[in-house]
């Protein structure tokens, strides 16, 4: 049965503990809860009571957690309630749909790593990060209004928290803790200004904050697409511990 979560649902916040999936999940419902009609939480629960699996909704865009589940009624319920993407494990995607639009590996921070010296800019602009990630082309970066909605929204609620670095007084590079719980963090929005690369400047500000997260007791894991960007990653102190997938709304289901 799939269930709507009601507030401070302890199993359902429990469940979300297991991947990365459910910090992003978590670290949504901690800082939205049940109040706005453009988010949504959902659970589903077998026949013993347990839950099976966690999803979030937030304009569209849906995160599903899922172990040992029953996939039948979790593809029957993502085509009545709708999506425009679901990110999910990769061995999930594959009990919903034949095809992906976009898959890799999930990273685990787990070997610390000394501090390298890069330039912080304290005082600056989200569109300063915005920019940086747009012309990217990173995933799941959106137009800029509902962006700063939301990532203002959850750095209030300590729920993510941006880095930028400067050279000569300019935007260069940015990472983020994008979601953050009292069990993990998902690092995200890495990216390098084009005429800053190969400074090592990405690499300063996510060894930074994995540093931070892991100091506090935090599981720390980051999504990286399947290419050779793993092996940045890999460098820094991070091993690959799963793999992801995006499934989109041009995507055929099951």
């Amino acid at each position: 049965m799939v269930k709507s979560v009601e507030k401070d649902d302890t199993a359902f916040l429990s469940f979300c503990d297991r991947d990365v999936f459910g910090t992003r999940i978590k670290a949504y419902f901690n800082c939205y809860s049940i109040d706005y009609d453009f988010v949504n939480f959902w659970m589903q629960i077998n026949e013993d009571g347990e839950v099976t699996a966690a999803i979030s909704r937030i304009d569209g865009d849906m995160t599903l957690c899922a172990y040992d589940a029953d996939y039948e009624e979790l593809l029957e319920f993502v085509k009545i309630v709708g999506f425009n993407t679901i990110q999910c494990k990769r061995t999930v995607a594959k009990e919903l749909a034949d095809d992906e639009t976009l898959w890799g590996y999930v990273v685990r921070f787990e070997d610390e790593r000394e501090n390298r010296e890069v330039n912080i800019k304290n005082n600056f602009e989200l569109k300063e990060i915005y920019d940086i990630i747009k012309a990217e082309n990173l995933t799941g970066v959106g137009d800029y209004l509902p962006w700063l909605s939301d990532t203002t929204f959850r750095i209030n609620r300590n729920t993510a928290k941006p880095l930028l670095a400067e050279v000569d007084g300019n935007a260069a590079g940015c990472a983020m803790v994008l979601f953050r719980t009292d069990k993990a963090a998902l690092l995200g929005a890495v990216a390098t200004s084009p005429c800053y690369r190969g400074r090592g400047i990405a690499g300063a500000l996510v060894t930074r904050l994995a540093n931070d997260e892991l100091a506090e007791g935090r599981r720390t894991e980051l999504l990286c697409k399947n290419d050779s960007i793993v092996d940045f990653y890999k460098s820094i102190g991070f091993t690959v511990r799963d793999e992801w997938s995006l499934i989109t709304d041009e995507t055929k289901l099951f």
